[in-house]
């Protein structure tokens, strides 16, 4: 009953984050992006007693705040500010910040309205194709995905919050309610399952984190904020590459199966097409999954888990790595094919040789 009462009188204090990741072009140059982009910046993982010295970001991302109109959500508006994060395997994040002061249960309104938002997502993909714009050639083969995929992370301040009870003192209903973007109440086995993981490093800080979003109850969430951020960008990424090698899987099929009559004439050009999209597979794939190891138990590689696990990450990984498999067996048949008919075309050539040597020996 404490609890209860302190979660009706309690005010807590913080932000709403809110992440679109866009899957923009094929790579970017974040080198060149950074000049074209002059207030913008590489960051690092931030430095924190949580965050191992070898562990960063393959290639660190380009940051950059962009002026943008406060979008109004319900009771609630956005900063005037927005924040692109610019990722060298071609992905934009776009990141709205929505300052909070509310009774706890006073945020679920707020956490229904996040849900597809449209407005957000129409703001994000604007910003964006400024972005791309500016940037011009720095993003190989620029091209804005129709799709986007969005996180939302309430990050809460311990001091307005007893981070040691908090799941408790913000109520169960109301903590799994939030991190699934949910007004009506939900069934005890969703309630159960949302709240079932918590992650702390320490007494004065608390990640709950879901497929939907998260909380995250910390004086310094810079880093796992960046961890939730990229797992967001991962999964718009392993969409895009999936659904791209679902395409040239069905092209390939087409390829295996030409029974035309110059079809072997254009075997040579269809075997090269077919290794530009294995390359260009996995060298997207090595890019998403390698952009930052965290290893061991610490804290952000138990944050990684628990978004990896929550976004089906494994899932996507897997499906992609099948049809990669696939695109290098059919590759293997095709060249075989093509071998084929090389030996078939050397042994007409050495026929029409011989025919020809016999029908000059009988001339002469």
């Amino acid at each position: 009953m404490e609890h209860a009462r302190d979660a009706s009188s309690i005010r807590v204090v913080g932000e709403c984050r809110v992440f679109l990741a866009f899957e923009a072009g094929f790579a970017i140059d974040l080198a060149r992006a950074a000049a074209r982009l002059p207030a913008s910046a590489r960051e690092a993982l931030p430095a924190s007693r949580r965050v191992p010295a070898d562990s960063d970001f393959a290639q660190k991302p380009l940051r950059v705040v962009i002026e943008r109109a406060p979008i109004v959500v319900g009771a609630w508006r956005t900063e005037a500010a927005v924040e692109a994060t610019l990722y060298d395997f071609g992905a934009v994040s776009i990141a709205f910040r929505i300052p909070f002061a509310d009774a706890p249960d006073a945020l679920r309104p707020l956490a229904a309205l996040l849900w597809n938002n449209a407005a957000l997502a129409s703001a994000a993909r604007a910003a964006v194709e400024a972005l791309l714009t500016t940037l011009g050639d720095a993003v190989t083969r620029p091209e804005l995905r129709s799709g986007a995929e969005d996180y939302v992370v309430f990050t809460i301040e311990p001091a307005s919050c007893d981070v040691e009870h908090s799941i408790d003192v913000l109520g169960r209903e109301t903590v799994a309610a939030l991190v699934r973007l949910e007004d009506a109440p939900l069934a005890a086995d969703s309630v159960a399952d949302a709240v079932a993981s918590p992650i702390a490093y320490g007494p004065h800080d608390l990640a709950v984190v879901d497929w939907a979003a998260a909380i995250v109850i910390d004086a310094e969430p810079a880093a796992t904020l960046a961890v939730l951020e990229l797992a967001n960008v991962q999964v718009v990424e392993l969409k895009h590459l999936d659904a791209e090698l679902d395409r040239g899987l069905d092209q390939v099929w087409h390829m295996a199966n030409d029974r035309a009559l110059f079809s072997r004439f254009r075997l040579r050009a269809n075997l090269r097409r077919l290794a530009e999209l294995e390359l260009e597979g996995a060298a997207l794939f090595d890019g998403v999954t390698n952009a930052l190891k965290l290893f061991g138990d610490q804290h952000l590689a138990r944050v990684q888990r628990a978004a990896a696990r929550r976004f089906r990450i494994e899932d996507w990984e897997k499906s992609i790595a099948r049809k990669l498999e696939t695109l290098g067996a059919i590759s293997e048949r095709l060249e075989a094919r093509q071998s084929q008919y090389r030996s078939e075309l050397l042994e007409w050539i050495i026929i029409a040789l011989i025919a020809f040597e016999i029908v000059r020996t009988f001339a002469v």
